[in-house]
């Protein structure tokens, strides 16, 4: 959860100081910014040093922005926070302009920018024209699709065309039958023709992104079909087949875990006590109010996105500040003041998914299916 570890960035140094290139990973995904401007060199050291000394007023700017185009979904997974999914905040859709102010404001710092939170994406249609204009900015775009939003070869056309690097297609089972049972109002076989429609596309382009991952949920009900997922991953041609373990917020139930964690250890988020579906702790420290800047489709800055009922919002767009003067501002302070690494009383914090892992990501493992 930390901006960078010292032993991972001292053999990069040559690379970034000289090339001006960062490697880095997201999610297990390998990614490079290239041709890196100064002051993104220099904001990325100086918000690594956040981590020592965890100011109320981050030194630097964020490194990472998650954007939320979209807050509610047209499917109904049950571990969702969608708006489609619960009653916290009304829908809505993030308008062009408010992104655009948002990146003309955090741009210049930004290796990367995530675009999804508790929401399908591309349900807002002006997602295209929000990843052209990051991409302008030299900035990675990351993003991910239930996949039910029709990509015939004309919208593949421009999904290629807007300079998109990663797109992600949950996949969460090989028959409709298992895959139903947590995409709830989902059919697989549209999902794999689009799939299949956005790699012809990229082939008849020439193009080598965005690089696509099918991204397999382990859970206790498909985790019998990992290895024909893995399978079905090599003859889609996407680039990366990802395994992740659940999201399991407790905010949705108190007895989750008996029913979603799937049975093979490898795969489970958490330990377990012995005999029961009791999470044992484990250390956690949290970055996000310091690295990393959300901003909801509503148009709030918030300290990260499990605060889905904008409990903690730093402000509001609305209000005619800026991303980056919201973010330092008086409200995200005090939140920050009070921030003891994620080990809190806030509600957001009691529900966080991301304390007492195993693993150090979600991401367990990602497979390499095609060279570039």
């Amino acid at each position: 959860m930390k901006i960078f570890k010292f032993r991972n960035i001292l053999p990069e140094l040559p690379n970034i100081l000289v090339r001006r290139r960062l490697k880095f990973e997201f999610e297990r995904i390998p990614f490079e910014v290239k041709c890196l401007p100064p002051k993104k060199i220099h904001n990325f050291f100086l918000a690594g040093l956040n981590q020592f000394f965890l100011p109320p007023r981050p030194l630097g700017y964020p490194v990472i922005a998650q954007v939320e185009p979209a807050n509610f979904c047209n499917l109904s997974c049950p571990l969702c926070l969608t708006t489609s999914e619960t009653a916290a905040r009304p829908a809505g859709l993030l308008s062009f302009d408010r992104f655009k102010d948002f990146i003309d404001d955090v741009g210049d710092y930004l290796l990367l920018i995530v675009l999804w939170n508790w929401g399908e994406p591309f349900l807002n249609p002006d997602l295209f024209k929000m990843i052209s204009y990051a991409k302008s900015k030299n900035i990675v775009v990351h993003s991910s699709t239930n996949g039910h939003v029709k990509f015939d070869e004309a919208t593949a056309g421009r999904l290629v065309d807007t300079g998109l690097d990663s797109l992600v297609f949950g996949i969460d089972g090989t028959t409709q039958e298992t895959y139903g049972q947590y995409r709830k109002g989902g059919n697989l076989e549209s999902v794999l023709e689009n799939v299949k429609t956005v790699v012809k596309t990229k082939k008849r382009k020439g193009s080598r992104i965005p690089r696509l991952t099918l991204r397999f949920v382990v859970m206790q009900h498909n985790e019998k079909e990992l290895p024909l997922a893995h399978r079905l991953a090599e003859e889609l041609g996407v680039d990366f087949f990802a395994v992740k373990t659940v999201d399991m917020p407790p905010a949705l139930g108190k007895s989750l875990d008996s029913y979603f964690a799937p049975g093979n250890q490898t795969y489970q988020r958490y330990d377990y006590e012995e005999g029961s579906f009791r999470r044992k702790n484990k250390p956690f420290t949290c970055m996000r109010p310091w690295k990393r800047i959300t901003l909801d489709a509503l148009g709030e800055i918030i300290p990260c996105e499990y605060d889905y009922k904008n409990v903690h919002s730093f402000g509001s767009l609305e209000s005619g500040k800026s991303a980056l003067s919201i973010w330092k501002g008086t409200q995200a302070g005090e939140f920050r003041k009070k921030f003891n690494k994620g080990n809190n009383d806030f509600y957001l914090c009691k529900n966080c998914t991301y304390k007492d892992r195993v693993a150090e990501d979600c991401t367990l493992a990602i497979v390499r299916l095609k060279e570039g």
